[in-house]
């Protein structure tokens, strides 16, 4: 296979990705704290066997070089349900998981048979003493505070554990709106300028009209590209027809 078909198809590999992700954004559009994910691609430049110099005769790929996350905040949407939380501002909320501690913009929070509050996964929203939250059988006013202090009518509970990162891409997206730090990356206790809204929930941060532009773009692309890869087959098969019957 000549350069042409490689060149062609590392595009259509990386079509092919850009793909998923967009299939993926689209499928949480409606998934609250949800943050949509973008593909990062570079040219490869490649020596050629006619050239000496990289200058002589170049070729590029198409490469994989990363994913970016795009930590955009969404819109804030009033639900009316008291354990819904919104963070307005930096930040993400600690979770305690069977694999350690997570965290995340998806306020949507819930009592688990014990009263404690949880994820709608079932897993532990943690205080900033990393401890759980439980509320009474008999607690009924329960109101959580801009600043994120949990409390009931007979007191204080504590406050929700906030954290922000030094560099929010070098989290990693371990589910769908869950993410772990990673080594290296600074971790600070608190969001001084964020606040915390009861009875609301961020919606995902995904727009369904620039999603569904981007993946008309992209068949396109890669039908244009499969085009070119058929045309270049049926080149090469006629130059060797034409060379064959001159022999």
């Amino acid at each position: 296979m000549d350069n042409t078909k490689y060149i062609a198809l590392s595009r259509q590999m990386a079509l092919w990705k850009q793909m998923d992700f967009v299939s993926n954004n689209m499928a949480n559009m409606n998934t609250a704290g949800y943050k949509q994910d973008e593909a990062v691609f570079s040219s490869y430049l490649v020596r050629t066997t006619n050239g000496r110099e990289l200058a002589k005769d170049p070729v590029y790929f198409t490469q994989d070089y990363a994913t970016f996350k795009d930590f955009t905040e969404g819109m804030i949407a009033e639900t009316g349900n008291t354990f819904d939380v919104a963070i307005k501002g930096e930040g993400f909320f600690a979770v305690q998981t069977d694999a350690g501690e997570r965290y995340t913009r998806k306020g949507q929070f819930t009592l688990n048979a014990d009263g404690q509050l949880v994820t709608n996964e079932g897993y532990t929203v943690l205080s900033e003493n990393n401890e759980p939250f439980f509320i009474a059988p008999g607690e009924r006013e329960v109101t959580i505070a801009e600043n994120g202090e949990v409390s009931t009518e007979n007191g204080n509970l504590g406050r929700l554990k906030l954290v922000t990162f030094a560099d929010n891409q070098k989290l990693l997206k371990v589910a769908g709106t869950m993410f772990e730090n990673t080594a290296g990356n600074d971790m600070l206790i608190g969001a001084a300028d964020a606040r915390i809204l009861q009875g609301s929930v961020e919606k995902s941060n995904v727009n369904a009209i620039a999603e569904m532009t981007k993946m008309v773009n992209l068949q396109r692309s890669y039908e244009m590209v499969q085009q070119m890869i058929d045309e270049e087959h049926d080149r090469v098969s006629n130059t060797i027809s034409a060379f064959a019957q001159m022999a």
